[in-house]
């Protein structure tokens, strides 16, 4: 009975000192991983600020070339296209004048996907980046959460174990040893389930 009973305190010890170490790990991860989602956060508003001052820039570029264009000042039109007009936004200029000679209306800036696409392009990446580090933060944060109600159940089978030499009874005795080895083996099978940082 005592080599039963030193046995289960053993293993409840180990096991419930190995759930408390992952729980601490688990934090760290969860910590890195909403520092990392964080920065990602900062990086995608920069990207996502940048690109709507583009579009505004982009915005005011088109302004002067259409006035370009009405008043038919070719010249205007050349040195709005090479100076002022991005180089990336020159295909678009360029898109928009061929449409204007095929008789159709330009198509509206905002209403552009490729143009929209290419400017937040880095914003949507570094906000892609920043969810799948929330969720891998989100992940350990419920690994380490599962380790703590592991460490309950090791707790508990130290309990129920160390209360033994209590009971001069063997009956009881039995039942608390008994007690102790099934919330070990709910446990172990709990602990086989969750991951290891």
């Amino acid at each position: 009975m005592e080599v039963a009973t030193v046995v289960l305190l053993g293993v409840a010890s180990i096991g419930s000192a190995w759930s408390a170490y992952q729980v601490s790990r688990w934090n760290g991860v969860e910590t890195d991983q909403a520092r990392v989602s964080a920065v990602f956060r900062i990086d995608a508003s920069r990207e996502y600020a940048l690109a709507t001052q583009l579009v505004a820039y982009d915005a005011a570029a088109v302004s002067q070339y259409a006035q370009s264009i009405a008043a038919e000042n070719v010249a205007l039109q050349d040195f709005l296209r090479e100076t002022i007009v991005r180089p990336a936004f020159r295909p678009v200029i360029d898109e928009w004048k061929e449409q204007i000679a095929a008789g159709q209306l330009p198509t509206n800036l905002l209403e552009n996907p490729e143009y929209l696409s290419d400017l937040f392009a880095e914003s949507n990446v570094a906000d892609a980046a920043a969810l799948e580090a929330a969720a891998l933060s989100e992940e350990a944060g419920n690994d380490a959460d599962g380790y703590v109600r592991i460490t309950l159940f090791f707790a508990m089978a130290l309990f129920f174990a160390g209360i033994t030499a209590s009971f001069s009874s063997r009956l009881a005795r039995i039942m608390l040893l008994s007690a102790s080895g099934i919330t070990l083996v709910v446990a172990g099978v709990l602990l086989a389930t969750y991951p290891i940082a």
